[in-house]
């Protein structure tokens, strides 16, 4: 179990005062993800997935620090919330990096859900940060990554083309996961 303190990223902000006056202050964020296993096994797995990706390279692409905790059967982790733009597979200077890095990794351990909001363009950087852990898994299938991957692209581009025609369907968060 990881015992160590988060690394903070610290962010720029301000306050104002009574009499209009900006302060600079400074911020970091966290969040918290609990997962009830209900099973030892399905614990294991999930100890199992948090520590591999501690160890990951993904070359380009960023793991926020993260630490977990157990209880009984649940799993808590706490990451660093990194603020910024949920672009990474929607513009293709990002989507390239995404589909090099993630899709075409040589390694079958890899993320599985290619939707935008799971890779964060960090403000200010343009780090791209890979922030949906349970995404993480054993994909060998590279033929399988890459349906999913044209499947994700597809949505995403009709999702957005809604969008700029004003029209609004709320989407569901991961549209093409297998359950």
């Amino acid at each position: 179990m990881m015992e160590k303190n988060l690394k903070d990223i610290t962010y720029s902000s301000g306050i104002f005062d009574t009499d209009n006056k900006l302060s600079r202050l400074s911020a970091t964020f966290t969040l918290e993800k609990k997962f009830n296993c209900f099973t030892e096994k399905n614990l294991n797995l999930m100890v199992d997935k948090l520590e591999r990706l501690k160890n990951e390279n993904f070359n380009r692409i960023h793991i926020p620090d993260f630490k977990y905790r157990i209880e009984g059967n649940v799993i808590t982790y706490n990451t660093t919330f990194i603020k910024g733009w949920s672009v990474g597979t929607l513009i293709p200077k990002f989507s390239n990096i995404v589909y090099e890095d993630i899709v075409q990794r040589e390694s079958d351990w890899t993320f599985d859900d290619y939707g935008s909001t799971n890779f964060i363009v960090e403000s200010n950087t343009d780090k791209i940060f890979a922030v949906d852990f349970q995404s993480y898994n054993y994909i060998p299938d590279r033929d399988y990554r890459e349906s999913k991957w044209k499947k994700f692209q597809n949505f995403h581009s009709c999702m957005l083309s809604d969008m700029m025609r004003g029209e609004w369907i709320n989407p569901p968060l991961h549209p093409l996961r297998e359950i």
